[in-house]
């Protein structure tokens, strides 16, 4: 029994993840209805504003539901939002069985969808595959709980260690595919953050730059203790496809005026150590219902990030070259990579190096 389970669970999770990019700051949600043995019908959470996952597969499996059993990546919601409760839905259509895969952690849910449809008599069986389900909405529920984004740490570096080939430069240092992967992760998040030195040195355009069939641009933070200028030529100012919004303790009446004049935000926040206020930028960013955060650098950024302990994941690409003393254009080979106790060792050798 517990297989099945599992197997249409997992049918409904594969659901809830075509929503990642449309629902923030909702949860992904998938819905599977199951009769007889058979999946009758099925929905996912589309988009914020739009039908949930259960009344989506409800819909589709009309008279068909009575009876039925539901299987749902996340509880059942009680309340009126911009949509009516799920829960309501479950009970008018004659479900028998509702399996959860996890609680929703939200305040006005948070076991009441769970009781409301155990008080209709709707057998609620929870728990299955719970850790997946946990993990596909890690952002919803750190979100719930603190009120702030996630946030992602992501670098590229050497082998020994460097994330920079000549002065801030990384872009030379990870391959096509950390390339690809990078622009996948940005494509996930609300928000991408740099620090002024980063956008001097660069001139990124912080936007997703690969081919998808689904593509979400985040919002560009730059960060600066003291905003006194600003360059015509940064990318950023460009927001035909994406925001931007400069964060800073102290900005010029030239600067402010020069970016009210293309209707560029800017956040004045207290400091904190001499710094601008991490904390402060992440209550901010939370009241303005953005729930993830990719900072790319550069590396006195991500330092302060790290020291005040404010990174919730890392994304690092290990790259097969070693920058001190040799020239970084003559890469290793990764031979093989495994784990020792909590160490990682590679085995690595160069290219032209005959290891026989």
């Amino acid at each position: 029994m517990k297989n099945i389970e599992n197997y249409y669970m997992q049918q409904a999770l594969t659901l809830a993840n075509r929503g990642r990019l449309s629902v923030s700051p909702n949860p992904m949600v998938g819905c599977i209805i199951v009769k007889n043995g058979a999946i009758i019908s099925e929905g996912w959470h589309e988009a914020v504003g739009e039908a949930h996952a259960e009344i989506y597969a409800l819909k589709k499996a009309g008279d068909k539901a009575k009876g039925a059993t539901a299987y749902v990546t996340l509880e059942p919601c009680c309340h009126h939002g911009r949509t009516p409760p799920c829960t309501d839905a479950l009970i008018r259509a004659g479900i028998q069985k509702v399996v959860v895969a996890t609680l929703d952690t939200n305040p006005l849910v948070a076991g009441k969808g769970i009781q409301k449809l155990k008080d209709a008599g709707i057998e609620v069986k929870v728990g299955i595959l719970q850790k997946q389900a946990q993990e596909q909405n890690k952002i919803f529920f750190h979100y719930q709980k603190t009120q702030k984004p996630f946030v992602y740490a992501k670098w590229a570096m050497s082998l020994d260690g460097k994330i920079a080939v000549n002065g801030n430069d990384s872009k030379k240092i990870s391959s096509k595919e950390a390339f690809v992967d990078t622009h996948q992760l940005r494509n996930i998040c609300d928000a991408i953050l740099i620090g002024k030195q980063t956008l001097i040195d660069d001139n990124p355009g912080l936007d997703v730059r690969i081919q998808l069939s689904k593509k979400k641009h985040p919002v560009r933070f730059i960060i600066s203790n003291n905003l006194s200028e600003i360059d015509k030529s940064w990318r950023v100012l460009d927001q035909n496809h994406a925001k931007t919004i400069f964060v800073c303790s102290k900005i010029s009446a030239q600067v402010a005026n020069e970016l009210d004049n293309i209707c560029i935000e800017y956040w004045l926040l207290p400091t904190f150590k001499g710094q601008v206020c991490l904390d402060s930028l992440l209550n901010k960013m939370g009241q303005t219902g953005i729930t993830s955060l990719l900072v790319e650098g550069g590396k006195k950024t991500l330092e302060n990030f790290i020291n005040q302990k404010l990174i919730n994941e890392f994304a690092t690409y290990l790259s097969p070259i070693i920058i001190s003393g040799c020239n970084p254009k003559e890469k290793l080979i990764f031979q093989d990579v495994s784990f020792l106790g909590e160490d990682l060792l590679i085995n690595s050798y160069f290219k032209e190096t005959n290891n026989v």
